[in-house]
């Protein structure tokens, strides 16, 4: 199932959520599921309006119903954010294990699918897939890269990270060990230019990751990056990522050969070219660097 939603009905949403009358609110998004079923944001829209009404039992059972639908469609951070949402409703729920079985069979049915076609020559029709979801699936291969336990262990260690417009997430030249995966909203990546000011590089959305290389190495934050609308994003700090190592020393090789696969689109190496006054590549302008399937440092 795709995320869609009704732009009228979400406009019917805010007025009622401004005045709190949930149980209109309710009741529209109910009327739009019912025409349409797979309309996954009028969903989180459900849940979080039960929530707000304290029927937490219920929002749990929908958030779980959204983790399920998007883990099933290879949008494992959609469904790990799902997942923690239900966490932070209910902290006994076992959600991590269950994402974990949810990524390793989805990712033994692809791996099924393509032997098939390899062995038979036959085409299955895929589903359109727009760019941006496109973007989003490629970056979810990094969870599919971790064996079982191993990824257990890297999303429990995760959190699920809140920010409002405006709000600076990470400050060029402060000390990092954490890197982020945008999952809602879109951030801003500025650098410092030699007379003092800042300099806009680019505008990263969901499936967009920054801060690895402070992940990897320690080295300071390359970058300030600022939320530019309200933005939900997973974090993975270094001391998880030891202590997960220490069991699983195939993190981080996983981590490291995932971020070399990418690093000449980081911001990092944009920053380099900039100040060795290089001419970016072709095609790479402040909308593009970092898009795409690039993890991109801060």
């Amino acid at each position: 199932m795709k995320i869609g939603s009704s732009r009228v009905a979400i406009d019917q949403l805010d007025r009622y959520l401004a005045k709190k009358e949930y149980d209109k609110a309710l009741e529209a998004i109910s009327k739009q599921l019912a025409k349409n079923p797979n309309q996954l944001n009028l969903k989180l829209r459900q849940a979080e309006i039960l929530d707000l009404q304290g029927k937490r039992s219920k929002a749990i059972v929908i958030y779980r119903d959204i983790a399920e639908a998007q883990a099933r469609d290879g949008f494992y951070a959609r469904a790990i954010a799902a997942y923690k949402k239900i966490l932070k409703l209910d902290p006994e729920q076992n959600v991590h294990s269950e994402m974990a079985r949810l990524i390793e069979e989805d990712r033994r049915t692809k791996i099924v699918s393509q032997e098939r076609r390899e062995l038979t020559g036959a085409f299955e029709e895929e589903t359109p897939t727009t760019s941006q979801e496109l973007k989003e699936l490629q970056a979810s291969t990094l969870f599919s890269s971790f064996e079982r336990e191993a990824l257990v262990e890297i999303i429990s260690s995760t959190e699920l990270r809140s920010y409002n417009q405006g709000d600076i997430i990470v400050t060029e030249g402060e000390a990092g060990s954490s890197l982020f995966l945008v999952v809602g909203g879109t951030v801003k990546v500025f650098t410092r230019t030699e007379d003092g000011g800042n300099m806009a590089l680019a505008e990263l959305g969901p499936g967009d990751f920054f801060g690895e290389v402070s992940l990897l190495t320690g080295r300071p934050r390359t970058a300030t990056i600022t939320a530019s609308a309200e933005v939900t994003a997973i974090e993975l700090d270094r001391m998880s990522l030891d202590r997960i190592s220490e069991g699983h020393p195939e993190v981080g090789k996983v981590l490291e050969d995932f971020y070399e696969r990418r690093a000449k689109d980081t911001v990092e190496a944009v920053i380099k070219r900039i100040r060795e006054n290089e001419t970016p590549d072709p095609g790479t302008d402040s909308n593009t660097i970092g898009s795409g399937t690039a993890l991109t440092d801060e």
